[in-house]
């Protein structure tokens, strides 16, 4: 995938109507320049799929056929050469998050079902907290990538500093002295907004609340949106007393053993972890 071709990707991502625009494309080809992909037939683009790498740890997303030519192994080929070049840079597990109707199509490719996850919309509201949270800062992004890695299984620091880094995007922290209990991030586009990661240390689910709490503060009269898994009832049930409501349920896959924790009460996004 090349710049030429963000507007294809983007018209194709429409039809699933994934709120995806050029700038994520840009985004993950300056991540994964060799590992974003498009599916050529007859000098036809009719598909594309992105990936990311963590070392070990590897991602899928954004697989998509066009409607026309799907049921024709389209999509397969797209699968086949993304675990390719995923293997090829030393990747062990790869991961992806699936329509639950697509799970018999990646089983095929050897993922294995994990659990549910789902994504919920809304706007940002006013709530309080009880944690002690403060606004990340520079100096704190070698402890939230050390504490994300604890949890995730790899290190995503060329994922997580550019997001950090950037001046319109949100994260809080919470702390324990010098020790980081967690975090969240949320990503700010215009008036749109995707939270996520947002993880936490095992037994401070209050402190993940307050979290989540905090950032979606800041994205008061935003269209937010994110991905939870469904085991954390408290928090759907939190997001759900303040208007949100569920978009879509997806099932977590994984190629090889699974090496995410449990602690990741939000997802980064589904394309990336």
């Amino acid at each position: 995938m090349t710049l030429e071709d963000f507007d294809f990707a983007v018209r194709l991502s429409d039809t699933m109507n994934w709120g995806l625009a050029e700038g994520d494309f840009e985004f993950m080809t300056k991540l994964e320049p060799d590992g974003c992909l498009v599916l050529v037939h007859d000098s036809e683009r009719i598909g594309i799929a992105t990936t990311i790498s963590y070392g070990q740890v590897g991602w899928l997303g954004n697989v998509i056929v066009n409607e026309k030519y799907r049921q024709k192994g389209g999509g397969s080929l797209l699968v086949k050469y993304a675990i390719e070049y995923l293997t090829n840079k030393g990747v062990e597990t790869i991961g992806l998050y699936g329509y639950l109707e697509r799970t018999p199509f990646y089983a095929m490719n050897k993922f294995q079902y994990d659990s549910k996850f789902l994504v919920l919309r809304g706007e940002g509201f006013s709530a309080p907290t009880k944690a002690l949270l403060k606004k990340a800062e520079k100096d704190d992004i070698q402890q939230i990538v050390d504490l994300d890695r604890l949890y995730f299984g790899a290190s995503r620091k060329r994922l997580l500093e550019p997001i950090l880094l950037d001046p319109e995007n949100f994260c809080y922290t919470s702390t324990d002295g010098a020790r980081l209990l967690g975090f969240a991030v949320a990503k700010v586009y215009d008036r749109v907004a995707e939270i996520g990661p947002l993880v936490c240390e095992r037994g401070y689910d209050d402190i993940a609340v307050d979290l989540l709490k905090a950032i979606i503060e800041r994205l008061e009269g935003y269209e937010v949106s994110l991905c939870v898994p469904e085991k954390e009832s408290r928090t759907l049930n939190m997001l759900t007393r303040y208007g949100f409501r569920e978009a879509f349920p997806l099932a977590r896959m994984f190629r090889g053993k699974p090496v995410v924790g449990n602690q990741i009460y939000v997802a980064e996004s589904l394309e990336r972890g």
